[in-house]
């Protein structure tokens, strides 16, 4: 993630999203190798 709103937890772990650093790019949807990352339209 260019705005680190994605976070490794460690060697083996999950991963955690920061949403305040989230810009809604989609780049961590297009980078994760498993598919586990969808993006959901936000109700304003």
């Amino acid at each position: 993630c260019p705005d680190n709103a994605v976070i490794k937890l460690g060697p083996g772990k999950r991963f955690a999203f920061n949403y305040d650093y989230c810009k809604g790019c989609g780049m961590c949807v297009a980078e994760c190798p498993c598919g586990a990352i969808k993006m959901e339209a936000e109700e304003i």
